[in-house]
């Protein structure tokens, strides 16, 4: 094979972003403008451009190499040193540079974690008049530390009367511990924390222990007194976004039941795994104990189950409610025709591209009773209520709901059960003399096919339509749903696919298959598949049901290593790494994906077939008639392939093959 031509990039443009470096490298403030410029540049990129970076001999290039070290860690450790290596060969002088240097002052946190958001304010003193401040926005949930700014020379007393009454005081080491506490959201949900990780990574190497205790006092002292309605529900929105921390402070005594809770939510913390709703049913009782009956529903390896629970409340000295018992009295798998199941709700949902996000944001500004509900990968959802956002409501499909709407990259969606709201937001939208967005589309699907996408599951909303109907866009049922990683430390991931995986196929550009089967002793047996790259990685099953076990099990002990990408579904399926080229490589590749696919297929329950497998379906007279009916539509794909000149991976013939072949 030929050698891969490198890409190279205009000295002159170059040029411009190296003036740009020097200028602003010498201030915090400054660099972490240098990061958000750094940030623009594809991520696949970013070696190449340091690689050609580095051909420019400034001093300040040396402080921008090292801020990268610092920011991104093994992502571009390679890469810098080999520049950096390159400068001191020239002569240049490459030791490493502070960044920071200063005395802790003060820091001002909001009394606001029990909502897991809370803005903490750190001042230093440095050799300047005023104070250093750096401010965070932290959240206990997915998105960790999410914001990260610095303000320079900031008169201190302006600092101390901004926030002395509004916000609570912290000494350091509980400053680190609250950063810590955010970050490991970060690290547990492999998302990107906020730039400035150069600066705030001195907090985080503060060995601040696991004191349980101490994190439990600091969690009171930042927290408002609730009720037992909002303590309980409170809970449930802590259990959803698994801030086990703040669930285990809510218990008295520290009798946190860890093994009855874990018995309980143990199935939270796996992907795809969704807390739909969490109510208080009933609140009764004295001044000093109250007991609270309350429910829960929520969707486990595609199962709607409802659990009801007994909680008993106690009022500590502080007059702080806390919970005593937990009883969980009733669990059961959700019916199709429950009045609950929100598998038979419908919501409409309006889908637009973006073409003015700040307009957008200006619109959206004049909506009432709109809140931030989370950050997604690449944007963000918002709810629209009919009441204050407050713990006297648990988390909540639609009760008290009027709209969802969803930033998603240039997408905006707006989700609604009532038609005349998604009618009402579009002549928001469309009635100004600027429009920000460009219609797409109206569709009408279940709600937990919008709930995996107002959660960021998937990349775009016309995932969400071939995931829901699959009878359509899978004639044979099977679904093939890929989750994309950035990869952060390659060695690392491939460690963990050789520990994985039982094949591996080379293709061209570098680039690596890696196939695991459901059972180690037979190799046709198919799992998963694994295309990694050189900084990205697929991972991709048939249904979501294994996508949840192979990610759980993949992930484990990779969180430092990975940052999640969002979800795709691809009709090619397995098969779209089978390139003319690759064929002639492999010559018996595309026959054994056939057969690993088939026995997939085979053995799996799907939908078309109202749960059975084939292999099932082919036994009994019901199943029988669903199967020919699956068989008719692959034959008319079929028709519809040979008319447009496309092929079919798999026909008919193999299909019925497969079917007989098993029933003798």
């Amino acid at each position: 094979m030929k050698n891969k031509r490198k890409q190279h990039f205009p000295r002159a443009a170059l040029k411009n972003l190296v003036q740009d470096i020097v200028k602003l490298v010498k201030t915090n403030e400054g660099r972490l403008l240098i990061l958000e410029l750094f940030e623009e540049i594809p991520y696949e990129l970013r070696s190449t451009v340091i690689e050609g970076l580095s051909s420019f001999y400034e001093k300040e290039m040396v402080w921008f190499l090292y801020l990268l070290k610092l920011e991104y860690g093994s992502e571009l450790e390679i890469s810098c040193d080999r520049a950096l290596d390159k400068y001191k060969m020239a002569g240049m002088d490459t030791t490493v540079p502070q960044f920071f240097e200063g005395t802790f002052y003060r820091a001002y946190a909001t009394c606001t974690r029990q909502t897991s958001r809370i803005t903490l304010d750190v001042a230093w003193k440095t050799d300047g008049k005023g104070v250093t401040v750096e401010g965070f926005y932290l959240t206990f949930s997915p998105d960790g530390v999410y914001s990260f700014f610095v303000v320079e020379d900031m008169p201190v007393l302006q600092f101390e009367q901004e926030r002395e009454h509004e916000m609570v005081e912290l000494d350091y080491f509980q400053t680190c511990r609250l950063i810590q506490s955010a970050y490991n959201f970060n690290i547990r949900h492999m998302s990107r924390p906020a730039l400035g990780k150069f600066l705030f990574q001195k907090y985080l190497d503060m060995d601040c222990g696991l004191d349980q205790l101490y994190a439990r006092n600091l969690i009171y002292k930042l927290s408002d007194k609730l009720t037992p309605r909002q303590i309980v529900n409170s809970m449930f929105h802590a259990v959803r976004y698994q801030d086990f921390e703040y669930v285990s402070s809510l218990w008295a005594e520290n009798m946190f039941p860890q093994n009855l809770f874990l018995e309980h939510f143990n199935n939270i913390a796996k992907p795809g795994t969704l807390l739909l709703e969490g109510q208080v049913r009933e609140v009764h009782g004295s001044r000093d104990l109250v007991k609270v009956v309350a429910y829960l529903i929520s969707i486990i390896e595609g199962e709607v189950y409802s659990s009801d629970f007994n909680i008993e409340l106690t009022r500590d000295e502080t007059g702080r409610w806390l919970i005593r018992t937990l009883k969980l009295t009733d669990k059961e798998k959700m019916s199709l025709t429950a009045n609950l199941n929100p598998l038979n709700t419908r919501v409409y949902c309006r889908v637009y591209e973006i073409t003015a996000m700040e307009d957008l944001f200006e619109i959206l500004d004049r909506v009432d009773n709109i809140r931030e509900v989370e950050e997604l990968p690449y944007g963000m959802h918002m709810r629209v209520t009919s009441f204050e956002d407050d713990f006297n409501h648990g988390i909540s499909l639609l009760s008290g709901v009027i709209a969802d709407l969803v930033i998603n990259g240039d997408e905006f969606v707006v989700i609604a059960q009532d038609h005349a709201t998604v009618s009402d937001f579009d002549d928001l939208l469309t009635g100004n003399y600027t429009e920000p967005v460009e219609f797409l589309g109206e569709y009408e699907v279940n709600l937990i096919e919008a709930f995996n996408y107002l959660a960021g599951q998937y990349v775009n909303f016309e995932d969400v339509l071939i995931n829901q109907d699959c009878q359509f866009a899978f004639e044979d049922g099977m679904k093939f749903i890929t989750a994309r990683y950035l990869v952060k430390d390659h060695c690392e991931v491939i460690n963990r696919l050789y520990e994985l995986s039982n094949i591996e196929i080379d293709l061209p550009d570098e680039v690596r298959v890696f196939y695991q089967n459901e059972n180690q002793m037979h190799d046709s047996v198919f799992l998963a598949e694994y295309i990694l790259a050189s900084n990205w990685i697929t991972v991709s099953t048939f249904g979501e049901k294994d996508l949840c076990n192979v990610r759980y099990n993949f992930e484990n002990k990779m969180y430092n290593y990975l940052e999640f990408d969002g979800l795709e579904v691809h009709e090619e399926g397995m098969f779209g790494i089978l390139t003319e080229e690759v064929k002639k490589k492999y010559p018996d590749l595309e026959n054994y994906i056939k057969e690993m696919y088939l026995n997939k297929w085979y053995n799996s329950q799907l939908a078309t077939l109202r749960g059975l497998s084939p292999s099932e379906a082919c036994q009994t007279e019901e199943g029988t008639r669903l199967l020919w009916t699956m068989f008719k539509k692959i034959k008319q794909k079929e028709k519809r392939r040979f008319r447009t000149g496309e092929t079919n991976q798999i026909n008919l013939k193999e299909y019925l093959r497969k079917v007989d072949f098993k029933k003798e």
